[in-house]
């Protein structure tokens, strides 16, 4: 192979919600790049992490999980999804084979089965696999052949990661670099931020509340501490859409907000290298995950 000519593309990680997408590219980029929660629609944006090696670039691009919408915001979220699959050089469907193959997984598979893309199976968690019927449903979907190829992997452990890896190279089409060797993610500063702060209210808060949380970044400005250490400061606006949600989010005397800020700066400084000083506001917008307007502005 010359040297300017390497495999190249995107592809598609697509699945419905919580099946273990962005904790397998973290996995594969061998960092944390991507927000994790046990909560579903943790994933919003379509977001490109690029792995290079000397003869290929793959770039991921984790999506939102399917779902059944509920909202306008919701709604766009699953067109959001759904969009990847035709934007994309692979299609890479994740499933939870330790929670078994359901309904939604069918969803998915009928949803791409009609695309002449190269398209790859992800049967995720499988080292806490104990169910005998998981055989019998990898077969019943091989025998299906909606799939180029299916393989067992485990987004925890890394087992069979390397396998996935040497198959996206083999399929990949000949093709330049699109981002630079030392790119790994092409989110900006502000999204990198506003992303570890609700992943900190995800971990921190209940099931329900994590649903109607949106971050914003008011400013952010960089600096020197008084011993010459680079500083980013950033101020950041929580909304949520009922005053009782914002008062859980603040917690008592504060409490709450200032685990979640303590938590997403300790995590920002080791992805930065730098000192990190957050500043974070909560603000109620009733009904945003309704309001077309509010969404465009956060590009959903």
């Amino acid at each position: 192979m010359e040297k300017d000519i390497i495999k190249s593309g995107f592809i598609g990680l697509i699945g419905r919600t919580n099946v273990g997408k962005s904790t397998l590219v973290n996995k594969i980029l061998k960092q944390k790049i991507l927000i994790t929660s046990d909560k579903v629609q943790t994933t919003r944006n379509r977001i490109h992490c690029i792995l290079n090696t000397d003869s290929s670039q793959m770039i991921f691009v984790d999506s939102p999980g399917f779902f059944k919408p509920r909202n306008l915001f919701q709604e766009r979220l699953n067109n959001s999804a759904d969009r990847v699959i035709g934007d994309v050089d692979i299609i890479a469907v994740v499933v939870d084979a330790a929670g078994g193959i359901g309904r939604g997984d069918r969803f998915v598979f009928e949803q791409i089965s009609k695309s002449k893309l190269p398209k790859i199976l992800l049967l995720n968690k499988i080292d806490l696999i104990k169910d005998e019927k998981f055989k019998e449903q990898r077969k019943e979907i091989a025998d299906e052949e909606i799939f180029d190829d299916i393989l067992e992997v485990s987004a925890r452990t890394g087992e069979n990661i390397d396998k996935f890896i040497e198959v996206l190279e083999k399929t990949l089409p000949e093709g330049p670099r699109y981002y630079d060797e030392d790119t790994v993610c092409d989110q900006s500063r502000e999204k990198i931020i506003s992303e570890a702060v609700r992943e900190k209210l995800f971990k921190n808060l209940s099931d329900e509340i994590p649903h109607s949380i949106m971050v914003e970044i008011d400013s952010l400005k960089e600096s020197r501490t008084r011993s010459g250490e680079k500083l980013i400061s950033a101020e950041c606006s929580i909304y949520t859409e009922r005053n009782s949600q914002k008062a859980i989010i603040i917690g008592k005397s504060g409490s709450m907000l200032k685990r979640v800020g303590r938590q997403a700066r300790q995590e920002l400084e080791k992805l930065f290298g730098n000192k990190v000083f957050l500043q974070l506001w909560v603000k109620v917008r009733k009904n945003w995950t309704k309001e077309e307007s509010f969404l465009d502005r956060f590009g959903y």
